[in-house]
C-alpha cells in the first residue's frame, strides 16, 4: 500500500531518472492527469501499467475509489502532465484525503524536473530566497495577484498560459509605474509611514522549456514585451516567469 509521487519530464521524454521509469513499470496503477499525454510516455519506455484518469475536475468518488484501491494493497503512481505531481494541480488535494483517511498508507516523492526550479537555475537572478505563486487568477483575484508581486521582497515566479502571457507582461509594467508614482509620492511626503517598494528590476520569461522550441527571453520589460509581440509563434506555449526584484 504505496502512493508513489512521481515526476515525469517537462518536454524532453529523456529527463526522467532510472528510478521513476522503475516505480512506472512496477505499481498497479499509474493516477494521470491525462491518459492519453501519460500514455505517450509509458509508450515510449515500452511500460504497460494501467492508467486511471484523476485531474482537477475529478470528484470525491474518484478519490474514494483511489483510496479503496490502496485499502487493497495496491501500489500506485501518481503523475502530472508534465513535472512534479502536487505543484499548481490537484495532487495535493488527493494527498491530503489519503493521509485523513489512510494515514497508514506510506507516500513515496519520486523526484525528478519541475519547471519553477529549470526556470530559477538559468534565471541568472539571485534564487537564494524566492516566492512561487503559480498560475495568475483569470479574472477575479487578478490585481490583488499582481499587487503581491509588487509587495514581495524577494523574486517571484509565475506561470502562465499562452493566450494571457502578453496580458500578464503589461499588467507587470503597469506594476512598475504604479510602483514609481508610490515611490515618488513617499519622496515627497517626508513625513509619511509609509516605506518605498521595489519595482521589478529584470524579469525572465522562459517558453517550452526543454522542448524543441525552447525560448528565453532576458532583460527590459519593454523590449521582452516586443519582441514576444512580434513573433506570433513564441506566443505558443508554457510559461514559466521569474521577476526578479
Amino acid at each position: 500500500m504505496r502512493l508513489y509521487i512521481t515526476a515525469t519530464p517537462i518536454g524532453n521524454l529523456e529527463d526522467i531518472s532510472m528510478r521513476a521509469l522503475r516505480v512506472l513499470a512496477e505499481v498497479d496503477f499509474i493516477l494521470c492527469e491525462d491518459t492519453r499525454v501519460t500514455k505517450k510516455l509509458l509508450k515510449h519506455y515500452k511500460i504497460v501499467t494501467a492508467a486511471i484518469s484523476y485531474h482537477q475536475h475529478s470528484s470525491g468518488k474518484k478519490i474514494n475509489e483511489i483510496i479503496h484501491l490502496l485499502k487493497k494493497d495496491k501500489d500506485l503512481a501518481l503523475v502530472t502532465d508534465a513535472g512534479t505531481p502536487g505543484i499548481s494541480d490537484p495532487g495535493g488535494k488527493l494527498i491530503a484525503a489519503i493521509l485523513e483517511k489512510l494515514p497508514k498508507c506510506k507516500i513515496e516523492s519520486i523526484p525528478g524536473p519541475s519547471a519553477v526550479t529549470a526556470a530559477l537555475s538559468i534565471s541568472g537572478i539571485p534564487t537564494d530566497k524566492f516566492v512561487f505563486m503559480g498560475f495568475p487568477p483569470h479574472k477575479k483575484g487578478r490585481q490583488t495577484f499582481i499587487k503581491r508581486i509588487a509587495d514581495s521582497i524577494y523574486p517571484v515566479v509565475v506561470y502562465e498560459a499562452k493566450h494571457r502571457i502578453i496580458k500578464f507582461l503589461d499588467e507587470l509594467e503597469n506594476l512598475n509605474k504604479d510602483i514609481e508614482k508610490h515611490n515618488n509620492a513617499v519622496e515627497t511626503c517626508h513625513g509619511a509611514s509609509k516605506e518605498k517598494k521595489s519595482p521589478v528590476t529584470s524579469v525572465v520569461v522562459c517558453r517550452e522549456l526543454s522542448k524543441m522550441h525552447e525560448t528565453v527571453y532576458r532583460g527590459e520589460l519593454k523590449s521582452i514585451i516586443e519582441k514576444i509581440k512580434n513573433h506570433k509563434d513564441d506566443q505558443k506555449g508554457e510559461f514559466v516567469i521569474v521577476i526578479g526584484k
